[in-house]
């Protein structure tokens, strides 16, 4: 697990798990995982940010992690690129159906933020964070004035060889915001490097789950 801080908005914290992948083979060792950290941290917040599915026979257990996630705090979704093997709707219907909210019909409050899953549902007014799959809506969320955006897709390329500023490469050669925080204007960029994979190969780039906390 990753642990983060972002200054300036409200207290709390969140918990952010971005391609999740869920197939049979994988999916008793992934749930297990996240159900340890969740009751661990204790957040008050559980974002999924896309990639959750990769199966529909893991659509059930898409629900079940859901339901059972929001026993430790609120639940809200996105879907991501590979959400689209078993179909965008039947896992918004996944999600719905474990009692968690779908964040791309409309954005929900949560103590002093406005968490949204599209640029376009933001208000202009308070603080906002976006949960999204890609890092790419990091540029019109910042035009917007975003805060925070939560992002994943990139599994930091899985193969990290060395890190300069900001950017993990070689992967920051091919992907603009390959790293891991970026700061731009009074915003700022989280990307997760991945819960899981599809291909088992990893180097130097850590599976993960994002905590963030909120300070003043």
């Amino acid at each position: 697990m990753r642990r983060e801080m972002v200054r300036g908005l409200a207290g709390g914290s969140l918990l952010y798990a971005s391609d999740i992948h869920l197939r049979p083979k994988n999916q008793d060792l992934i749930c297990s995982e996240l159900f340890e950290v969740a009751e661990r941290e204790k957040p008050g917040l559980i974002l999924l940010g896309g990639d959750l599915v990769d199966h529909r026979s893991s659509l059930s257990c898409l629900t079940s992690v859901v339901s059972r996630l929001k026993k430790t705090a609120m639940v809200a979704a996105v879907s991501g690129n590979h959400d689209r093997i078993v179909g965008y709707g039947r896992v918004r219907e996944a999600v719905l159906a474990g009692g968690g909210a779908w964040l791309l019909d409309g954005g929900i409050q949560w103590g002093g933020l406005e968490v949204i899953g599209r640029v376009e549902q933001y208000s202009g007014r308070g603080s906002a964070v976006l949960c999204s799959h890609y890092p790419t809506d990091f540029s019109p969320a910042l035009k917007a004035g975003i805060d925070l955006v939560l992002a994943g897709h990139l599994h930091g390329w899985q193969i990290v060889l060395w890190e300069r500023g900001e950017y993990l490469y070689p992967g920051a050669w091919l992907s603009r915001w390959n790293g891991l925080r970026f700061h731009r204007e009074g915003s700022t960029l989280l990307v997760s490097r991945g819960l899981t994979d599809l291909f088992p190969l990893r180097w130097n780039c850590p599976r993960e789950v994002v905590l963030v906390k909120f300070g003043g």
